[in-house]
């Protein structure tokens, strides 16, 4: 198969040089660069308009044209969501859009209006600006923009944590899940229920979510368990409000008759300790076998996972040879429903 590289300016002036070579040299000159330079943003126009003919290479622009006629939308940034607990006066209301601050300088807005109970009451807050700076730990205090009469100035965040805040997706991870959409069309016409329609779907409700485990028949005949995996969240574990998200998307789009059920995958800890030579024993190689390590393990990710010792050697290798893997001693084989996690490695 011939591959066309389109010619450089200075190929293309020294072609059109020779075929003026009859004219004068003081002609010859200008008129052979203008005209190459001409030739060049052809060429350049012609690469362009083939770049926008296929989803996997166009521009940004164009990859919108694309995913318009497959349905596959871009996901936009998500707002964090979550429920911290009010104290005061027992009947005090909370109404909705209180504003709340948190540690990271953001605002939160109440949700719902609520009276004040008891005890500790849960109130569902939302932050005000989307992205993943929004997610905050259990047990973290949010202040009362504006004092409200009756109820304690200081709210703490629950121990679900306030979660879900996530970035635009990708460029690239869209323009995959478009090409994926597409090639699925094309070959099989529309998605059914199947496992990878499963992992497509979860993957297209919430860009926190790589991929997800698909089980069928577990909790009885025709059941589907769907659980999703975020490589870029702590221990790859969905937040509830990534679960929610992905349940709510299914609703909309699984098969109407199909049993499924939306969980977190069951953490299978991988533990890596390795003896560096004393003359390797450095802190860009450990940083460099830790990312190598952990990017070994995170491409780990289907039902029947299995983490070879051989590729925990690889990893390493591509840093060093000179050194020694205490653990693991076996393969890491994940049994149904786990992730593989990577603990911090142990540096003996």
């Amino acid at each position: 198969m011939t591959v066309y590289v389109r010619p450089s300016y200075p190929d293309l002036n020294s072609r059109i040089e020779a075929d003026l070579a009859a004219m004068p040299a003081v002609l010859r000159g200008p008129l052979a660069a203008a005209w190459a330079r001409a030739c060049h943003s052809q060429h350049g126009h012609l690469d362009w308009i083939d770049a926008q003919c296929s989803p996997l290479s166009c521009e940004l622009e164009r990859l919108y044209d694309w995913a318009a006629l497959y349905g596959v939308d871009r996901l936009t940034a998500t707002a964090a969501i979550g429920n911290v607990l009010a104290t005061g006066v027992l009947g005090t209301p909370l109404l909705a859009g209180t504003l709340l601050r948190g540690p990271n300088g953001l605002d939160y807005e109440v949700l719902a209006a609520v009276a004040l109970g008891a005890g500790a009451t849960p109130v569902s807050i939302r932050c005000t600006t989307t992205g993943s700076s929004g997610n905050l730990g259990a047990g973290q205090t949010l202040t009362l923009v504006d004092p409200v009469p009756g109820c304690a100035n200081n709210l703490t965040i629950d121990a679900f944590g306030i979660s879900g805040g996530a970035e635009d997706e990708l460029l690239e991870d869209w323009r995959v899940r478009v090409a994926d959409e597409w090639r699925t069309v094309v070959t099989r016409g529309a998605r059914s229920g199947k496992d990878d329609d499963y992992r497509f779907w979860a993957k297209s409700a919430h860009p926190s979510v790589t991929t997800a485990l698909v089980q069928r028949h577990t909790l009885g005949m025709g059941s589907v368990v769907v659980r999703p995996i975020c490589d870029g969240l702590a221990d790859r574990l969905p937040t509830q409000a990534v679960l929610d998200a992905v349940a709510a998307y299914l609703l909309d789009i699984a098969p109407a008759t199909a049993d499924w059920r939306v969980v977190s995958p069951i953490k299978h800890a991988v533990t890596v300790s390795i003896d560096l030579l004393p003359g390797f024993d450095t802190a860009p190689n450990r940083a460099a076998i830790d990312a190598a390590v952990s990017a070994t393990v995170l491409a780990e990710a289907s039902e029947t996972a299995l983490l070879a010792m051989a590729e925990i050697d690889a990893a390493i290798a591509t840093v060093t040879s000179q050194y020694t893997r205490l653990a693991p001693t076996a393969d890491t084989a994940a049994a149904p429903g786990e992730v593989l996690v990577l603990d911090p490695i142990v540096w003996a």
